[in-house]
């Protein structure tokens, strides 16, 4: 391990690069004054799989909208916010950010409606979860290095990744990509993950439930009027029209930017809280805790999950987007199952067996290689290759 002393105080609590666990493989020396978690940020940003996100639904596909939120914008608000968080509490914000830019790398085209239909292409084979599969991609599944496969990430941020909704309960559960790298790092996933861990996991919720909201209101999908009941909304509302500005695109701005910054602030009050109440000291502390420490006040979290249902139901549910998810399902039944009847298609950085010999070659490898191939797909490049392969 290269150690590269950071030239800033960090608190106790915080993960610190010069303490970090290390890698798998033996790795080159850091240049240009870099940190640890600098070098995790930067691989994720030059992976492939990063790139693509660029092309991946968030909510709205097939929209006409340039300002419609992506995978890669959401990923970036999640970063900011982390970074943001982790900064105030004197924390590692270079660790909050790499595990934020990793957090979705793994979703398929079409968002959660692409994951649902994998997930039921699957369900013989394990399913598929976009969590797992993004540390697949970053231990498996990019290739940019002589000495290894994946981006050969720090424990720490791995730690993040594999955590992000938490600790396992239960080992029965525990899906057996995840065993195989506890022969290299043992990861506590009964434990939670670090303080940086738990802020990136969070600001996942907040970003995506506030700029969520933004866009079906943009859209239209969702009308001011159907927000006036919605706790902590109400008042922002209220604010506004105390103004007297007559301007619905900036009311959107307004009401979403408040929201972010209501949750946000309250997660940095309540955490602090948290931190010197039950004596958080060392890093030890945290991950020994069992409970976690990065959350906002019961009240304010009610709020934010009476919004995410208020989304779930008005938004996601929507009449217009599940007749477009319907649409999308037989795309991917389609493409999922020429590939399996005829894996050869695959290009060949997705064939892991020689389907040429078909020696040890069984279903569940070539539905795993042909599920692994449509999830790292873009959505205008899924939506070419259904064409040509019907055509």
């Amino acid at each position: 391990m290269n150690k590269k002393y950071e030239d800033r105080q960090l608190s106790n609590i915080a993960s610190h690069g010069n303490y970090s666990k290390g890698r798998k493989y033996k790795d080159s020396k850091l240049q240009f004054n870099r940190t640890e978690y600098q070098r995790d940020r930067d691989r994720i940003l030059y992976s492939d799989a990063f790139k693509r996100l660029k092309h991946k639904t968030q909510v709205f596909f097939n929209t006409k909208n340039d300002h419609v939120r992506t995978r890669l914008t959401h990923t970036l608000e999640v970063a900011q916010l982390a970074r943001s968080v982790s900064r105030y509490l004197n924390l590692n914000d270079d660790l909050a950010e790499a595990i934020s830019l990793a957090h979705d790398l793994g979703h398929p085209p079409f968002g959660h409606a692409g994951e649902d239909v994998l997930n039921d292409l699957m369900k013989n084979y394990g399913g598929f979860n976009h969590n797992l599969h993004t540390l697949k991609i970053v231990t498996k599944i990019e290739k940019k290095y002589l000495n290894f496969d994946g981006l050969n990430l720090t424990y720490e941020t791995l730690d993040g990744i594999i955590k992000h909704n938490g600790p396992f309960k239960s080992m029965s559960n525990v899906p057996k990509l995840i065993k195989s790298l506890e022969k290299d790092f043992n990861f506590e996933i009964n434990k939670y993950s670090s303080l940086e861990g738990q802020i990136a996991n969070i600001c996942d919720d907040i970003a995506y439930v506030s700029h969520d909201l933004e866009d079906g209101l943009r859209s239209k999908i969702i009308k001011v009027r159907d927000l006036i009941n919605l706790p902590i909304i109400d008042i922002f509302l209220q604010k506004f029209k105390n103004n007297k500005i007559n301007d619905d695109k900036l009311l959107i701005y307004y009401l979403t930017n408040n929201l972010s910054n209501y949750f946000i602030n309250d997660l940095v009050e309540n955490s602090k809280f948290n931190i010197i109440k039950n004596e958080i000291k060392t890093i030890d502390d945290v991950i020994n805790y069992g409970k976690q420490i990065i959350e906002m006040k019961s009240n304010t979290y009610k709020e934010l999950l009476s919004i995410k249902k208020f989304l779930f139901q008005n938004m996601y549910s929507n009449k217009e987007i599940l007749k477009q998810y319907s649409l999308i399902d037989k795309k991917f039944r389609f493409l999922f199952d020429m590939y399996t009847n005829n894996p050869k298609m695959l290009p060949l950085k997705w064939q892991t067996s020689d389907y040429k010999t078909k020696k040890n070659v069984t279903d569940a490898i070539i539905a795993t290689d042909v599920c692994d191939y449509i999830a790292s797909m873009t959505d205008s490049y899924f939506e070419m290759k259904s064409n040509d392969l019907r055509s």
